[in-house]
């Protein structure tokens, strides 16, 4: 069990699985059209990293982007990409490589173990066997290859505890990070509004003119287009379905097997390991354990005492709940044979030999009919539309394809609505349809654009497509100048304002600077004096821009000796900011739990530079080869 294989995937779909973000992120059929060419995307140190587990996850990753732009994704950004799904790959093989050379081994039943605790797998907090089974064949992986992965992810997290755990602080490294964070500035600023400014502000008409005359660019219609369109969805259809009684039991009797909860049992082991040719020293071992248990030792003091398996020594050789079908033929051949409390004779397996002993046995039951009747309604219905919603997918698509260029006959020879959206932006409308990006693909295709044509099938999703025409194609143009006058007044107004602020703001640091009271001089500049008060860096209280001028001033500053500085604002207004006075943090005013935190925090972030720089090593020391295709976009 648990051979060692490549089933063309990466960690990166260990993540998603567990973590049940979602298992659709498999995209089958795929062609990079390179597939002729090579099927290795790349070689490291003679090992090959298949092409496919590369055109799997450059597909998920594609999909993501693509739901962020919402149309095709940049040329220079598709090889981006591609360069680094393939360094990924690369790294994730070496890390593998030195792995294995440094001998990490996870166990058959630690890696069982570990798979029974993901909470994607579980009814009720229960591990079940159908569930994963389930989860995985969406994912289009096998029972043993996920069980590769998981295997290979426990191992490199054993390695990557090495390096954790020798990774360090010292007392001065701490010091000198809490006096540099906790660090305390006296800051106090004055601060120029563009609001403040804009009373009495007048603008001509003849400004306007001139900014309009000069920024026609600036002051025009998106380009849309409108659109007739007719849309079919597998939903629709499966809503319109009947199903009887009948239909229902008899997909629940097809199906038991799916209702059913097989027999598990809780099993506990102790496993000794067997070393290079020492298979007769371990199996006397493996007795001479039997015969302490037969004496009357306890099972889970013995499995603590002398089990080679570290996952589950600490737990007394604690398996859980075990179904058929989850172990290694010997083992579960033998837990299966067990009475409760009864213990095995020595079990070999490809890690050592087992004791196990059976704790405890939950029979099988099939759950209810009535419990599971909507379940099985709505999945009836659905399978019973799927054939019709590709075929009548199939009918639009040859109705629209010979209607040419118009979709009102589509639409009487599909006996489907045909739907209009009016005013479509290049730029996409997530409100119109869920794909948006397709649908722009399509309407703004130079073929579709302006020929008045209908567009081939759209697959909005596996289970929604649509065809559409253009009905008219509204290009960008220039608003008449009355639509954009007041616009125009609001900008000019804004711009005078930003002016004023910034010249309020340079008499307020020349006149404080030559001695004027801070507070009282702001007041008549049409400012608001902030009195100083002491703030560390990740305080809210004040803007942004305000924080990072104090903390990036000298250390120098005091109340007699203070520093300032005059700073642009995120709204457009202005600050002067004062800094009065400056304290290094000190370790002694955080609680103990503090101090713990931040240590933590802090070892937390120089294991993850190790982690960096010991996999980029890794990588670097390794012989790499990657095709020069594989780096490239295809053309089509």
């Amino acid at each position: 069990m648990l051979q060692r294989i490549r089933e063309g995937f990466g960690k990166w779909l260990i993540v998603l699985v567990l973590g049940l973000i979602a298992v659709t992120f498999i995209f089958w059929g795929v062609d990079f059209s390179m597939t002729g060419a090579t099927t290795v995307a790349a070689t490291v140190n003679g090992e090959d990293v298949p092409l496919v587990e590369f055109d799997r996850e450059l597909q998920a990753r594609q999909n993501q982007y693509q739901a962020i732009y919402r149309s095709e994704l940049p040329e220079d950004l598709r090889r981006e990409l591609r360069r680094a799904v393939v360094e990924d790959l690369v790294r994730q093989e070496a890390l593998e490589q030195r792995v294995e050379e440094q001998g990490y081994r996870a166990s058959d039943a630690r890696v069982t173990q570990s798979i029974r605790e993901i909470a994607a797998f579980q009814v009720n907090g229960e591990f079940s066997l159908d569930v994963y089974r389930g989860q995985l064949a969406n994912a289009g992986l096998t029972p043993t290859s996920f069980e590769e992965l998981q295997r290979a992810s426990l191992e490199l997290g054993d390695l990557q505890r090495g390096i954790v755990e020798s990774t360090f602080l010292t007392p001065a490294e701490f010091r000198r990070y809490i006096e540099l964070n906790n660090e305390r500035r006296e800051i106090a600023y004055a601060e120029f509004d563009v609001d403040a400014f804009t009373a009495g502000i007048e603008i001509d008409d003849a400004a306007i003119a001139e900014r309009y005359e000069n920024n026609q660019a600036s002051y025009q219609t998106a380009e849309t287009v409108d659109l007739e369109y007719i849309e079919l969805a597998l939903a629709d259809i499966a809503a319109t379905m009947e199903v009887t009684e009948d239909d229902l039991r008899a997909a629940y009797e097809d199906e038991r097997e799916r209702f059913e909860r097989q027999e598990e049992r809780r099993a506990s082991h102790i496993l000794i390991e067997v070393a290079e040719g020492e298979e007769d020293a371990a199996r006397a071992e493996a007795e001479s354990v039997a015969a302490r248990l037969a004496g009357g030792e306890g099972f889970a003091a013995v499995a603590a005492e002398v089990s080679d398996d570290t996952g589950t020594r600490g737990q007394g050789g604690d398996l859980g709940w075990i179904s058929r079908g989850t172990l290694e033929g010997p083992f579960e051949d033998a837990l299966f044979a067990l009475e409760v409390g009864e213990v095995s004779e020595p079990v070999r397996t490809e890690f050592g030999f087992h004791l196990i002993r059976l704790e405890e046995v939950r029979a099988g039951e099939l759950q209810p009919f009535e419990e599971v009747r909507e379940e099985l309604a709505a999945e009836t219905r659905t399978r019973l539309a799927e054939n019709e919603f590709y075929d009548r997918a199939n009918e639009l698509a040859d109705a629209a394809f010979n209607a040419d260029d118009e979709l009102a006959s589509v639409a009487d020879e599909t006996g489907l609505p045909l739907k209009t959206a009016m005013g479509f932006p290049r730029t996409g409308d997530a409100s119109l349809f869920d794909n948006s990006a397709a649908v722009v693909q399509a309407a703004f295709d130079d073929e579709i654009l302006d020929s008045g044509r209908n567009s081939e099938l759209i697959e909005l999703a596996e289970d929604h497509v649509l065809v559409l025409r253009v009905t008219e194609h509204h290009l960008p143009m220039t608003k008449p100048l009355d639509e954009v006058r007041e616009q125009i007044r609001d900008e000019l107004v804004r711009e005078r304002a930003q002016q004023l602020a910034e010249e309020a703001a340079q008499t307020f640091l020349a006149d404080v600077e030559r001695g004027a009271d801070a507070a009282a001089r702001a007041a008549e500049l049409n400012g608001e004096w902030h009195p100083a008060t002491w703030l560390t860096r990740a305080d809210a209280a004040v803007p942004t821009e305000v924080l990072t001028a104090a903390f990036g001033m000298p250390k120098t500053a005091s109340a007699s000796a203070p520093l300032r500085e005059l700073v642009a604002l995120a709204n457009g207004g202005q600050a002067v900011v004062v800094l009065t006075g400056v304290e290094a943090g000190e370790p002694a005013s955080m609680s103990q739990a503090e101090r713990d935190q931040r240590q933590q925090q802090l070892a937390d972030q120089a294991a993850r530079a190790e982690l960096t720089g010991y996999a980029g090593n890794v990588r670097d020391a390794a012989n790499v080869r990657i095709p020069p295709a594989v780096l490239e976009p295809p053309l089509f």
